[in-house]
């Protein structure tokens, strides 16, 4: 999307939305113009019309702000619309365009991961999964890169499942419980015939609005096509897993490399 299709004050109203999240429920007037950096007339003016909409609610007595009516019927509409396999699709296609390879999207089902969702590759040779099918969470890429985000006590129970698939998987715990640190680190996922012994996978996790791990979103293919440096793929499924998250009201680190690219491909 073009800078110049931006129409600046409709930019602002919502920079002044987007500053109340879960920690930030109630703001004051002081307190939105040192968020947003705007001059304290231009923020008293869209707050003036945010609350005459009933995008915002000013308390009388406090004079702090709070998300309005409107905006909480907006969510309700959202949500009934959009869910993680709707949002994550122009993601892997986007995944499977520039790679070339399958890309995945998984959601966490108790200690398990199961694949909802798979855009192929267009290769003869290629990685392909089930839709439906469960998977355990200790085990490969995918699995791994949304364990690293659970709680720390269900990776030592983990620890007990381990078992050999191939000569690749992990089975060591120390190895393993390092291999989980690292990844929480990095914010991503690989794995080489750990699961299978010719696959290779680079996954990322996607949140929810609470910051609770949700699913990951993965590219996956043959060990021969599998890239040597890792790190550019890495970065375009990290920056769509962080996406995703975004779209589904989680407010942490945000990457916006792929978001433009994501836009044109579908508009």
């Amino acid at each position: 999307m073009s800078e110049k299709n931006i129409i600046r004050s409709i930019q602002r109203a919502l920079n002044i939305l987007e500053c109340f999240d879960m920690g930030h429920t109630e703001l004051s007037f002081s307190q939105i113009v040192e968020m947003i950096k705007l001059p304290k007339s231009t923020t008293s003016r869209i707050l003036s019309t945010l609350e005459y909409e009933g995008f915002l609610i000013r308390d009388r007595e406090t004079q702090k702000y709070k998300l309005g009516y409107t905006v909480y019927l907006l969510g309700l509409v959202a949500r009934k619309s959009m869910d993680v396999k709707t949002i994550s699709m122009p993601y892997m296609e986007h995944i499977t365009k520039i790679t070339n390879e399958t890309s995945n999207l998984y959601i966490l089902e108790g200690l398990e991961r199961v694949c909802i969702a798979q855009v192929e590759s267009p290769e003869p040779i290629k990685q392909s999964l089930k839709i439906g099918e469960k998977y355990p969470i200790w085990l490969g890429a995918t699995g791994k890169s949304m364990l690293a985000f659970l709680d720390e006590a269900v990776w030592y129970e983990m620890v007990k499942e381990l078992k050999k698939f191939t000569e690749n998987t992990v089975t060591d715990p120390k190895e393993f419980i390092n291999e989980l640190k690292d990844i929480r680190v990095k914010g991503y996922s690989v794995s080489l015939g750990e699961y299978y012994n010719e696959v290779g996978c680079i996954a990322a996790p996607i949140f929810n609005e609470y910051g609770e791990v949700l699913g990951c979103i993965s590219m996956s293919g043959p060990i021969y096509r599998f890239p040597k440096d890792v790190e550019p793929i890495a970065k375009i499924i990290k920056d769509a897993a962080s996406e995703i998250s975004y779209k589904l009201g989680y407010r942490g680190n945000r990457e916006t490399s792929l978001i433009e690219k994501v836009q044109e491909i579908h508009e």
